[in-house]
């Protein structure tokens, strides 16, 4: 028999499905360290790849000047302070990367919760109404 109460879980719980499926994979696939981690080591070569490109396409586009300028002992010190920055930056690119992701997974996690809950309440509606062992 149809309840009321039935209808709407289960309205619910397609719902959910339908809207927030990529939250399911991401608490149902990875613990969240294996998750964090992942997706760190994604940022970090990412920030490092386009750190270089910068770095790259800065020294072709004012390399002329960079020569002139520099002689080979600043090019060491432009070198290290280069680094400082790619390390500050990496660092930085991470930490955000991190509270984002952090944020993603504790949202899925709360809405995998909910799910939860609702399917809990549809299986003591169906033993009570006798459908289940």
């Amino acid at each position: 028999m149809l309840k009321q109460e039935k209808v709407i879980l289960m309205t619910k719980l397609a719902i959910e499905e339908k809207t927030h499926s990529r939250y399911r994979f991401i608490t149902g696939s990875f613990w969240f360290d294996d998750y964090a981690s992942k997706e760190l080591w994604e940022a970090f070569f990412a920030v490092s790849f386009a750190y270089a490109a910068v770095v790259i396409l800065g020294l072709i586009a004012y390399g002329d000047g960079w020569t002139v300028t520099y002689h080979i002992a600043d090019a060491a010190a432009l070198g290290l302070r280069l680094l400082e920055i790619w390390a500050g930056v990496t660092i930085l690119g991470m930490l955000i990367c991190l509270l984002t992701h952090v944020a993603l997974y504790r949202e899925a996690y709360r809405k995998r919760q909910r799910v939860e809950k609702y399917l809990r309440h549809l299986r003591a509606i169906y033993e009570e109404e006798g459908e289940l062992p």
